[in-house]
């Protein structure tokens, strides 16, 4: 082959370039597997750079497997490991899939690539892939605390705790301060997880009355009075999957009634930060003698970074961090540093800015379609609570939906009674790639909806 010579793009570090010059060429086919690249002397004076310049950038290159060094026969390209067969996800063709809670998908590769740039270049990088110590990383703990500033939460880094994800986070608060057998009350129709979640951990669903303001007081009071539990689980801002957002006096008269009984709440607040507009405050803030506050980044950023931080009563860190320890369930320490450097950088306000403006035009979209029917979503949701016609049940509704190739989510799979709601389905709008794709799966469910053929009725003896 021709001597090769590097396209350099403008505004970035000359070393950085000139990897990143490699790693087009490879890409494009311009650079072989077993290609030799030019003596460093030789490409600096070509390039008319410094010699140290392009040893950073071979070096830059062959951190990123572009290249194997050889002391006194060169740099070679070396063999390009194919990975995309592993990294697909088999769907079945043509499903449209609005059954998943997620962010839709607005990262660029530029934004993946600056983090994995960052990793490369982290002295000390290679600790990530050993155990990371039982409480985390310090510098995860800090970015937790910067983290819960967002939502008006102040507390230090080392009262931080860090796991794998908000919902390990709720597993571990349960854990933690649950005994087996206890009941725990929650919103009666509430976050699909919950009622495995608690019976997996030997504990058993309370439910309590909700109206449009969430979780309804004195039906909370009448339940704490009768002594049956003395743990309360809340999802108060954009609930799912009802995406009610409790008033500030609601959520003041829940605390005054947790205080009497001398209650514990656990405050699950993952999707506060999607709605842009100031929120009632945190009941954290209300009460924090007697409220965990768990949030994560799979809702706000993306679902592959499993990242949870709980803000904890003083001095009760010590309890969950032991309960970790014990359990060995760690933090991620290869996303939580990717995550970390997209705050620190500035990244998570730009991604977070796309994902409330798409999913701004996603509720549009939805609202468009949906003009004649009943239904609830917020701003900031992620999702909508739909209301069918009479003749049909959300079982049925979702199972006949799934024929037509789209999936939703029944109410049944929300709901912590046996005699629960049976007349709404979850519909999400994250997971789409494009708003097209979405508005297809809509008209659909719109279309099943209007469906008023015999075999759309439950049959009457």
């Amino acid at each position: 082959m021709a001597i090769w010579t590097p396209i350099l793009e403008d505004g970035k570090p000359l070393y950085l370039a000139i990897a990143d010059a490699i790693g087009r060429d490879v890409d494009a086919g311009t650079l072989i597997e077993g290609a030799r690249l030019p003596p460093q002397r030789d490409l600096a004076w070509r390039l008319g750079v410094t010699l140290g310049t392009v040893t950073r950038a071979y070096k830059e290159a062959e951190l990123r497997g572009l290249l194997d060094g050889q002391v006194g026969r060169g740099s070679y390209i070396r063999h390009k490991f194919h990975i995309g067969s592993i990294l697909t996800t088999k769907r079945p063709k043509d499903a449209i899939d609005l059954s998943h809670a997620m962010p839709p998908p607005v990262i660029s590769s530029t934004d993946f690539d600056d983090a994995l740039r960052h990793l490369m270049n982290e002295p000390n990088r290679l600790e990530l892939l050993n155990y990371t110590p039982p409480d985390g990383f310090a510098h995860h703990h800090k970015f937790g605390s910067d983290w819960l500033k967002l939502t008006g939460i102040d507390v230090e880094p080392s009262e931080v705790t860090v796991t794998s994800g908000a919902h390990l986070a709720l597993i571990t608060v349960l854990g933690a301060i649950a005994e087996p057998r206890e009941a725990v009350m929650a919103e009666e129709v509430n976050y699909a997880l919950l009622n495995s979640t608690l019976r997996n951990a030997y504990l058993e669903p309370l439910p309590i009355a909700m109206d449009q303001d969430g979780l309804v007081p004195a039906a909370l009071e009448m339940a704490a009075k009768s002594g049956q539990s003395r743990i309360l689980y809340v999802v108060p801002t954009l609930q799912n999957p009802t995406t009610n957002t409790m008033s500030r006096g609601r959520r003041e008269a829940i605390v005054t009634i947790a205080r009497r009984y001398n209650i514990t709440i656990i405050e699950d607040d993952i999707f506060r930060l999607l709605d842009a507009r100031t929120q009632p405050s945190t009941f954290y803030n209300l009460a924090p003698e007697r409220t965990f506050h768990i949030t994560g980044l799979s809702k706000t950023l993306s679902p592959g970074l499993r990242i949870g931080f709980i803000a904890s009563p003083r001095g009760q860190d010590k309890v969950l961090k032991a309960h970790i320890r014990a359990a060995a369930s760690r933090s991620v320490g290869i996303t939580a540093e990717i995550a970390r450097y997209w705050f620190d950088s500035g990244i998570s306000k730009t991604i977070l800015t796309r994902i409330r403006n798409e999913l701004d035009a996603r509720r549009a979209l939805f609202a468009e379609v949906f003009k004649s029917a009943t239904y609830r979503c917020n701003v900031g949701a992620p999702f909508a609570w739909l209301e069918l016609p009479p003749q049909w049940s959300a079982g049925r509704f979702t199972a006949s939906l799934a024929e037509r190739g789209v999936r939703v989510s029944p109410a049944s799979a929300f709901s912590l009674s046996t005699n629960g709601r049976n007349q709404h389905v979850r519909v999400c709008f994250g997971q789409p790639q494009t708003t097209a794709v979405l508005r297809s799966g809509l008209e659909a469910i719109l279309s099943l909806m209007h469906d008023s053929s015999d075999e759309a009725y439950l049959p009457v003896a």
